[in-house]
């Protein structure tokens, strides 16, 4: 009866992915397209209660972010099998180690029967068992949490497996070298810390060997205003990895695939676009005049978005030691990018006039602009986000 309990309950643990990934497809996807949706709708200004939208500014948003491309993108990422086939491979290799553990359980309190498992190769394996308890544990702890957040897509599952090859060579690596005070504890701990111990390993050895070659460094994602440890952890599954590859990210791709807002994953992007011209000094000045990191904003501030006006182009030189005209060139560059236009037309709601390319980006508006008053073009570096 004791081994009938232990096998039930290591079936219903091996099996946790796979729930948990029907549970997601069934239940808390149609929920997150929903809130996407609305998101999406009430940034291109055709949501309930909201303002219609100027004339041609419903067709220029839809052509990018209508409810269909929402779900064509939808079953791109989240298609059954997308997400089956690594939490397939997930339960069998949880299955497997879970086969040892009763193995173990077994010969240790039971009848000293290992099942079809050699006794000297279970006994062995006790250090391994606790490493794989420890990264069951923080892959368990990861999956639900993502569940709650609506955030389950394939690279949970697939990172999931890796982490768990990934701590099962390191603990054999731990428990071959015969490291003195390798202790259970440090073994279970293997699957909270296992990239860090990874890294630390290859920065090591390229040092040691001397492998190391000369490359431009890259931005860190934590440079971005509201970014921190765990969310550059979950960009660097989308494959943004440092700021470089944010500022060219498409927005509408991550609303669908992250639990992130579209404004907040559009005020990350504009932060980069910026980010990824500068240098660190440089960031350093335009925060301390209280300038804002804001493609958006530079854009408005722009000369050829203020009748050829360079008051702020120059001012903005001045601070950061910068050639004005190639400050001032830099300015127009932004104003005239199509994606940064883009990002200008989500952050506005709709509220508005759209703009495409050949046509000139709308200046700012005052809040009492925006409910319908009149009101002057802005012309100095105040815009719309803050």
């Amino acid at each position: 009866m004791r081994l009938f309990i232990i096998v039930a309950v290591s079936i219903l643990l091996a099996s946790f992915p796979l729930l948990i990934s029907f549970f997601f497809l069934a239940i808390t996807l149609p929920r997150k397209m929903l809130a996407v949706k609305q998101d999406m709708s009430k940034l291109s200004g055709t949501g309930d209660g909201g303002p219609p939208p100027p004339p041609g500014a419903g067709d220029a948003h839809s052509q990018f972010y209508s409810a269909s491309d929402i779900e064509g993108l939808a079953k791109k990422y989240f298609a059954t099998s997308t997400l089956t086939i690594p939490s397939l491979l997930l339960v069998g290799l949880y299955f497997a180690f879970f086969m040892l553990c009763d193995s173990y359980l077994r010969y240790r309190f039971v009848d000293r029967n290992t099942w079809f498992f050699p006794e000297e190769f279970v006994k062995m394996s006790v250090p391994l068992l606790y490493a794989f308890v420890g990264v069951f544990l923080f892959n368990l702890g990861t999956m639900v949490r993502r569940l709650y957040l609506a955030d389950i897509n394939e690279q949970v599952f697939w990172g999931a497996v890796n982490r768990l090859l990934l701590s099962m060579g390191l603990a054999l690596v731990i428990m071959k070298s015969g490291i003195e005070g390798a202790k259970p504890w440090l073994y279970f701990s293997i699957g909270f810390m296992a990239n860090i111990v990874l890294d630390w390993v290859l920065e090591k050895t390229l040092k040691l060997l001397d492998l190391g070659q000369p490359k431009q460094p890259e931005l860190p994602l934590q440079m971005v205003r509201g970014i921190n440890i765990w969310k550059e952890y979950r960009l660097e599954e989308e494959s943004i990895e440092n700021v470089q590859n944010l500022a060219t990210a498409d927005v509408v791709d991550l609303t669908v695939r992250t639990h992130y807002s579209a404004r907040t994953l559009i005020d990350w992007i504009d932060q980069a676009i910026v980010l990824s011209r500068l240098t660190a000094e440089q960031v350093k000045a335009m925060a301390s005049q209280a300038t804002a990191l804001s493609a958006i904003e530079l854009a408005q501030a722009s000369p050829e978005n203020n009748n050829g006006d360079r008051t702020f182009s120059d001012a903005l030189a001045a601070k950061l030691n910068v050639d004005p005209v190639l400050m001032a060139a830099t300015l127009d560059r932004l104003y005239e990018d199509e994606y940064v236009r883009n990002l200008w037309e989500l952050w506005q709601s709709g509220t508005e006039s759209a703009t495409s390319k050949g046509v000139p980006m709308p200046p700012a508006k005052t809040k009492t602009a925006a409910a319908g008053a009149d009101a002057a073009p802005a012309t100095g570096a105040t815009g719309t986000r803050h």
